[in-house]
């Protein structure tokens, strides 16, 4: 008799209440075995993520030219940066890798940039993506006709198209930012190519595009004005570094920030980027996660010595800088999202140096700054305010500070003038609105000291902004800087290569600037995000433009399953 029919018959032999006894343990011990191999199997599991979940942010104002060569609006910028790729593409560490292109080279003069697409590339619609969609994008950048706001960008470059996959850049002279600038959304030729350089700005294709990158569009909902009410974009499973995870991105328009704090607040979006200080305050920390990172802007106050002759005088720089608390105007206009600057670069920039005499008392600077002052002849008149006396006639410390109508820009511009009336200083402001300020104002440089903001970006490239050939209109040097060392030195930070000489360069011209003083470097704002509190994997990037926010987007998930590590592998 084999041992499982004795064990059989021993069971039956049994009496019916032990029997009863017996099979209630069988059972608990079956129960109990399978509970723990559930438990077991649960433990050796790994949680990855999984493809689904929404995201619906708002941004102010409509979409009218999602076009990585036109978009100059946030809005437009924002939908660009998802459905637009270009051959390289930011991580979320400000690194430079490859989106479109599988590998590049750089000449060892630095001037012929050789670029290797990938495989098998696609656009939205199906249509294959070769080189010479990048060539068609590049000409268009250049042409001024086409509206495009690249030009000065890929000025003087020239193209060869090698084969479908390679692509060649010959540029007139060295550029350290150059690789920066292929970071340019490619357009499809096969979509574009019939629309004339004229009517480029005017495509409705501005409005329904088509490109390569993580996320396509699928809807376009409009209001009962026929306005567009928000953007559904999907994965887009032919992008270069994977589906991304979020099933459905909307982006919903609003008119103002007051309508878009109430679509958050009453849940119709998740999600909203770029708040005043004062709104993301106004939110519930309960219900907010709130990311910050510093924008490439710096904020000053840009002193016209052709208009305002008081400003020829050194020591007047000196001291207005000087007299100027900036962390405390700081903490108190922009409720700490703000890094106050003592020269011409952003936290986060290539070369950037820290503020130094943030330590200093507010009543050591305005005695240091009197000192100033009174060293060279300034005194005070009947009124309060400095003079000093010349040949036929005398200085006035008074001046007049123009800046936009934005409310933070304000409250720096009065903060200022009340420092500077304990100096004995007279200041009047000038508040105008963006178009007008543009035109009357910056353009024909006809302001005294203007408190504006310049978005340096986070290359180090001070040209634009520092050097004489760029004083005058159309030029971004506000102060109308002039200064040959300097000129010298940023020619040489454009073109050098080595990384650790360009840093050494502009700190000479962060040396120059702190001697010559032509402006008062105030603040860098942060950017500010707001995000759904499931949202998993996120992590802000260096930040540019506040597009450049969703350049690893492609990463973030809300949903999740869990697998066996061996499936996990494979995903």
């Amino acid at each position: 008799m084999s041992v499982k029919t004795e064990f059989a018959s021993a069971v039956r032999s049994l009496p019916h209440k032990k029997k009863l006894v017996f099979s209630g343990l069988l059972l608990a011990g079956t129960l109990a075995f399978f509970l723990a191999l559930g438990q077991g199997n649960r433990s050796l599991l790994v949680e990855i993520p999984k493809t689904g979940g929404f995201l619906y942010e708002g941004v102010i104002g409509a979409p009218r030219l999602v076009n990585p060569l036109l978009a100059i609006s946030d809005t437009d910028r924002n939908l660009a940066a998802l459905i637009y790729s270009g051959l390289l593409r930011k991580d979320e560490g400000g690194k430079l890798i490859p989106d479109l292109a599988e590998n590049f080279t750089v000449s060892a003069n630095g001037r012929t940039y050789s670029f290797t697409l990938r495989e098998g590339l696609i656009w939205h619609d199906g249509e294959p993506l070769t080189a010479a969609d990048v060539a068609y994008t590049v000409a268009l950048a250049q042409n001024p006709v086409s509206g495009s706001i690249r030009v000065g960008n890929w000025q003087g470059v020239t193209v060869q198209v090698k084969n479908q996959r390679q692509i060649v850049f010959n540029l007139p002279e060295p550029r350290s930012s150059f690789l920066v600038q292929t970071t340019l959304g490619i357009l499809p030729a096969h979509i574009w190519k019939e629309i004339s350089a004229d009517n480029f700005v005017f495509s409705n294709q501005n409005l329904q595009p088509v490109g390569s990158g993580p996320y396509r569009l699928t809807e376009i909902k409009e209001n009962s004005s026929g306005l567009p009410e928000y953007y559904e974009l999907r994965p887009f499973t032919g992008f270069t570094l994977g589906v991304p995870n979020i099933k459905t991105v909307r982006i919903y328009f609003f008119p103002n920030e007051n309508e878009l704090l109430a679509a958050y607040k009453d849940k119709s979006i998740n999600s909203l980027a770029g708040l005043a200080p004062a709104s993301v305050l106004r939110l519930k920390p309960a219900d907010t996660l709130v990311k910050k990172s510093p924008l490439p802007r710096v904020f000053g106050i840009f002193f016209n010595q052709n208009q305002a002759e008081i400003f020829t005088q050194k020591e007047v720089r000196l001291a207005l800088d000087l007299a100027l608390d900036k962390k405390n105007i700081t903490d108190s206009v922009l409720k700490g999202f703000a890094t106050p600057l003592d020269g011409p670069l952003p936290p986060g920039s290539f070369g950037y140096r820290p503020a130094k005499n943030e330590k200093l008392e507010a009543a050591a600077r305005l005695a240091a700054a009197r000192a100033i002052l009174a060293r060279a002849g300034w005194q005070r008149g009947s009124d309060g305010i400095l003079t000093k006396k010349r040949t036929t006639s005398s200085y006035r410390l008074a001046f007049t500070i123009t800046t936009v109508d934005v409310p933070e820009l304000k409250a720096m511009a009065e903060a200022a003038r009340r420092e500077w009336k304990r100096l004995g200083a007279a200041v009047d402001i000038k508040i105008l609105d963006p178009s007008n300020l543009e035109q009357n104002v910056i353009r024909p440089r006809k302001y005294d000291a203007l408190l504006f903001g310049m978005a340096t970006g986070n290359e180090g490239n001070l040209y634009p902004f520092w050097h004489s050939r760029e004083r005058l209109d159309p030029g971004l040097n506000i102060a109308m800087y002039t200064n040959a060392s300097v000129d010298r030195l940023l020619e040489q930070i454009r073109t050098e290569q080595d990384d650790e000489k360009r840093e050494t360069l502009i700190g000479q011209v962060y040396a120059e600037l702190a001697a010559d003083r032509p402006a008062v470097f105030l603040y860098s704002p942060n950017f500010t995000y707001i995000i759904p509190p499931k949202l998993k994997n996120f992590s802000m990037p260096a930040i540019t433009l506040p597009a450049d926010r969703w350049s690893n987007i492609y990463r973030w998930y809300i949903q999740t399953e869990k697998v066996w590590p061996i499936f996990a592998a494979k995903k």
